[in-house]
């Protein structure tokens, strides 16, 4: 476990902007969150009710959460967190207090039997973090929790996302987690979010997806994509963006204009005070689209105008979003286009291979013909008929897979 730490040490102590993050990085770092220990992640169990104790979480529970915490700023371009022994004592006394409960508030009421040194333990740190409430429990919960909150999935948090903006907020600079389940066996996860130790951090925006190499896995079409403006770069005075979202292959394009709420889709423009800074958020609508979900190989677009730094002057924003997986993708075959093709020498076809599946980590393909006196092949598939007679045309993917064109020049 040591060394996969370490790889993630060193993967995320780099200071590369987000968009220059590489597949293999992203995979080595995902890797090295791996592997963790499937134990409890209690090293002493909280007690819900009179006479309440907190309890204490693993040193690998708090580790793995904190490690994918870090994992997600990576990828987007922020600076890593550390974690803090108070904010770790005031989210456990949060959850306790909420399992107590059994429901989640920022404000949560006091117990008439609970103390209030435990109380008020509990209470900054319910009013100051992230909240969670699952109905399941297992070793990995507190990472599920840090997942859920970057996620900020269902109709409530749409508007805002603040467990996102909080998360990736660039200005934190350390963090806390809590557990406890309740007698119902409900879970909650509490993760500190209002830590402002880095008031001195440089950035611009915060999108997520992130610009670059980006995992698919973190990204699903119910989600919606956000983008943080910081105040000091640009004039909020002027805001009034358009956003455009299109994707190439998939031939898909779509258009918000977050402010008034009107697009293709779900769009906000949301000024309240989560995390760092104004928030563009905007969710495509994906009906009738055959979409299913976003995949490997598939690159997005994202443009926004409407844009100006505090000077007035129009800064429109760029960057292209290229999703890949967080673990390799084999391709399992290759199909032709045309399998069949009757030609006149001089004559060309044009053959289209798809690697199947699209989402594969390799889609070259090498062009063989069995006999080029026949006809010839160039590495785009087209073929081109040369003397009277019968040929294959080979198109083999990475694995060895192949499909094949029998080829007859006619005289």
């Amino acid at each position: 476990m040591k060394a996969l730490s370490l790889i993630l040490a060193l993967l995320l102590a780099l200071c590369l902007p987000a968009d220059a993050r590489t597949r293999d990085e992203i995979r080595a770092a995902y890797q090295a969150l791996q592997g963790r220990p499937a134990e409890s992640p209690y090293a002493t169990l909280p007690v819900v009710s009179a006479p309440y104790e907190a309890g204490a979480l693993t040193d690998a529970a708090r580790s793995e959460a904190l490690d994918f915490l870090n994992f997600t700023r990576w990828l987007a371009g922020l600076e890593p967190v550390s974690e803090s022994v108070i904010y770790d004592y005031q989210c456990q006394h949060g959850a306790t207090l909420l399992a107590a409960l059994d429901y989640v508030d920022h404000n949560a009421p006091r117990p008439v039997d609970m103390d209030g040194d435990f109380y008020d333990s509990a209470h900054i740190a319910t009013a100051s973090g992230c909240i969670a409430r699952f109905n399941w429990m297992r070793p990995t919960i507190l990472r599920e929790g840090v997942e859920y909150f970057l996620r900020d999935d269902g109709e409530e948090n749409l508007s805002t996302l603040g467990h996102r903006r909080w998360a990736l907020n660039p200005m934190m600079a350390a963090t806390g987690f809590g557990l406890a389940n309740a007698k119902s066996g409900m879970s909650y996860v509490l993760m500190y979010a209002h830590d402002l130790g880095r008031p001195e951090a440089q950035w611009d925006s915060v999108c997520w997806p992130a610009a670059g190499d980006f995992p698919a896995e973190l990204i699903h079409d119910h989600l919606a994509w956000s983008v943080v403006l910081n105040p000091a770069a640009y004039s909020l005075s002027a805001l009034d963006p358009t956003v455009t979202l299109s994707e190439a292959t998939t031939g898909l394009s779509f258009r918000f204009h977050p402010a008034s709420g009107v697009g293709n889709g779900f769009c906000a423009l949301n000024l309240e005070g989560y995390g760092a800074g104004p928030c563009l958020i905007f969710r495509p609508d994906f009906s009738g689209t055959g979409f299913n979900d976003y995949l490997q190989n598939q690159r997005w677009h994202v443009r926004i105008d409407g844009l100006s730094d505090p000077n007035g002057a129009p800064r429109p924003m760029d960057y292209d979003v290229n999703m890949v997986s967080l673990v390799p993708q084999d391709a399992v075959n290759v199909e032709l286009s045309v399998l069949d093709a009757s030609l006149s020498p001089g004559e060309t076809i044009q053959l289209q291979a798809d690697v199947i599946p699209a989402y594969a980590d390799d889609l070259t393909v090498a062009w063989h013909s069995s006999d080029e006196a026949i006809a010839t092949v160039d590495e785009s598939g087209l073929v081109t008929a040369i003397a009277p007679g019968t040929c294959t045309v080979t198109a083999t993917c990475a694995g060895g897979y192949e499909d094949h064109c029998s080829v007859t020049v006619q005289q």
